[in-house]
């Protein structure tokens, strides 16, 4: 359980001290449930607000998902993730923060760089900014098709 029930934690000494639940006041608003959907697209196509829907078809945006340090010194491994670009996912559920952000629940695969078999990933959370529609005609790594 995460916060909000009774329980022992370890202290100083080794001696067990009991941790207050989380109270929260009474006018914060609640929003139940984990169904909402994707709606009003900003100017770059990624979502910002969100209702009610079954699953669909989405967008993952991995390198919105892992932000590097910026002071990080860059290791190339030829054998690891490739967290860049977007990767097709179908979003299941949609997930309140306490900040008032949305969570998509997500079941997306990440490539490995050397070429083996994708890594599939499910139940992923993803904010909701790095989520968009995927549609049949909707493939960023294509052209444009003109008429």
């Amino acid at each position: 359980m995460c916060s909000s029930s009774d329980r022992k934690v370890p202290g100083e000494g080794g001696a067990a001290e009991s941790v207050a639940p989380r109270r929260l006041p009474a006018d914060i608003p609640r929003t139940e449930g984990t169904g909402p959907e994707l709606q009003y697209p900003n100017e770059t196509g990624y979502y910002y607000r969100v209702l009610v829907q079954p699953p669909k078809p989405v967008w993952v945006r991995l390198d919105a998902i892992l932000i590097r340090d910026p002071g990080a010194p860059t290791h190339v491994n030829g054998s690891g993730l490739d967290m860049t670009g977007e990767r097709p996912g179908t979003l299941t559920h949609w997930v309140p923060s306490f900040s008032g952000d949305w969570l998509g629940r997500v079941n997306f695969s990440v490539c490995y760089a050397d070429g083996r078999t994708p890594l599939q990933l499910s139940d992923q959370l993803v904010p909701a900014y790095a989520l968009r529609p995927r549609g049949a005609g909707a493939d960023p790594r294509r052209p444009p098709q003109r008429n």
